[in-house]
């Protein structure tokens, strides 16, 4: 603990572990997972305990081979089989914090298993063994830890992702790409891709998704901008959300889509497995890249060409790279509506990123992205948020073949609010084309936005809950609007 000059957070992992942030001896921030230390009897006592159970249990590739629900209890088990049979005496002042280690490395992902653990790490970064471990928190972004991994600590968590994720990678196939058991994205590459020793990347996401009213109490949309997303939604407009790495598009993507009238059928695209909505008219597909012979590649252009033959009412793209965008487009000229993210850090950037290859979105159906959300990370007094600082109207493309854009509502960095700062020319379009009266689309948004700034105040963030709400909006506006407001959902 020398080299921690100044503790800038401190919070709780579990029950035996906390974590920290602090400035280290050369002035920049780190991370520490702090796990309860071990005297060398107790070192010993553990490694005992550990050979004793691998010589029990069914344990392959350091990964105790049984059914998820019943792994705890079977460790217990073994632990007792084991003092049994070969007369080991645990005291019973030490018991626990043995049992953490147990659990850690049986069942868990070993020394890295705290960051796993950690609610607030997004991504874990092993750019290969000997060289110091990063992590992206949320919170405090990029941190260096105190951990380094050894040469047969990095080819072990080769073997045990390998086992976890049921794919083989060799030198002849150095990439591999998979789920985690708790639906984590893992990147891994062995030699001779990654020169420097096994490297590897586990992107997190929230199991429990975040709601649209978490971020409105997390300010990072407001409720008259998420009241308008959701009306224009409702009536069928298409959104682009746009933001650079690690912005929060997808978070937003996935809230945005609990606003989707229950009885829509909802088809999403992606890469790997992030979104997670309760919709039961949902049709999840995922790509399949394919580096084996014989083996089909599978595509989002590919997963495209099905949902526009399943008749979807939204068709949703996690992301957009390449000529998926070409075949979204086409389905949103088709009367699919639907969403997308993009990688740009400006509207402007995403429009330009559009129109030319691979996209290749054609003139004409650029005007088909009705509204742009743009999304960053932004300072707000000494914390590192995330935050919608734009909102744009696509009002169509001028002869020339510029895209006609129509800021509605921006960030001010000042209030650290987003503010409207126009009328809406959408609603005169929804309007004209839907044959609703444009006072009466005023008055929806109003009570909208009345209703998420009430379940904001009230705290009714659960994805249950906002999903509940969410319907019987569609059935009955004013009913849910008087429900929330009396605190009868």
């Amino acid at each position: 603990m020398g080299e921690v000059l100044k503790v800038l957070d401190e919070y709780e992992i579990s029950e035996y572990v906390h974590a920290m942030v602090y400035i280290n001896k050369d002035g920049f921030k780190a991370y520490r997972a702090v796990e309860p230390p071990l005297n060398d009897e107790e070192r010993a006592l553990l490694a005992r305990l550990k050979n004793a159970i691998q010589n029990i249990g069914d344990v392959k590739d350091g990964v105790l081979r049984l059914s998820k629900e019943r792994r705890a209890e079977y460790l217990e088990e073994l632990v007792r089989r084991a003092v049994e049979e070969f007369k080991i005496k645990i005291d019973e002042r030490v018991r626990g914090k043995i049992m953490y280690y147990l659990k850690r490395d049986l069942l868990g992902y070993g020394p890295l298993d705290p960051l796993v653990r950690d609610p607030f790490l997004e991504d874990i970064h092993v750019d290969g063994p000997g060289l110091p471990i990063y992590v992206w928190h949320s919170r405090w972004e990029s941190l260096r830890t105190n951990l380094v991994l050894t040469q047969a600590e990095a080819d072990a968590y080769v073997q045990k992702f390998s086992a976890l994720v049921g794919k083989t990678v060799s030198y002849a196939d150095p990439i591999l790409e998979g789920m985690l058991p708790e639906g984590y994205r893992l990147e891994l590459v062995i030699p001779p891709s990654s020169p420097r020793g096994p490297s590897f990347v586990i992107r997190k996401f929230f199991v429990e998704p975040i709601t649209l009213i978490d971020l409105i109490r997390a300010k990072t949309i407001s409720a008259e901008a998420a009241a308008y997303l959701w009306l224009m939604l409702d009536y069928g407009r298409n959104l682009i959300i746009v933001g650079p790495t690690g912005a929060g598009k997808t978070t937003l993507l996935n809230a945005l889509l609990y606003l989707i009238r229950p009885d829509a059928k909802i088809l999403t695209i992606e890469d790997t497995r992030e979104i997670n909505i309760v919709h039961e008219h949902w049709q999840a597909l995922l790509t399949r890249p394919s580096r084996l012979e014989g083996v089909r590649d599978v595509s989002a252009f590919d997963l495209l060409a099905v949902a526009m033959r399943s008749r979807p009412d939204y068709v949703i793209v996690g992301e957009v790279r390449g000529e998926e965008a070409y075949v979204l487009f086409q389905a949103f000229g088709s009367g699919h509506a639907g969403a997308t993210t993009i990688h740009a850090e400006t509207v402007e950037d995403a429009v330009r990123r559009l129109l030319t290859r691979p996209m290749s979105v054609p003139p004409a159906l650029l005007a088909l992205a009705h509204v742009f959300v743009r999304i960053m990370r932004v300072k707000a007094g000494d914390a590192v948020v995330r935050r919608v600082v734009e909102v744009v109207e696509n009002m169509g493309v001028s002869p020339r073949g510029r895209p006609r854009l129509h800021a509605l509502f921006r960030w001010d960095p000042q209030k650290d609010a987003l503010e409207r700062i126009d009328e809406s020319r959408h609603l005169e379009t929804v309007s004209r084309a839907r044959f609703v009266p444009l006072d009466l689309l005023k008055e929806d948004l109003a009570r909208r936005e009345r209703l998420l700034s009430a379940m904001a105040q009230r705290g009714l963030t659960s994805p249950y809950i906002v999903a509940k709400v969410f319907s019987r909006y569609a059935a009955d506006p004013d009913g849910a609007l008087e429900a929330v407001l009396k605190g009868e959902v």
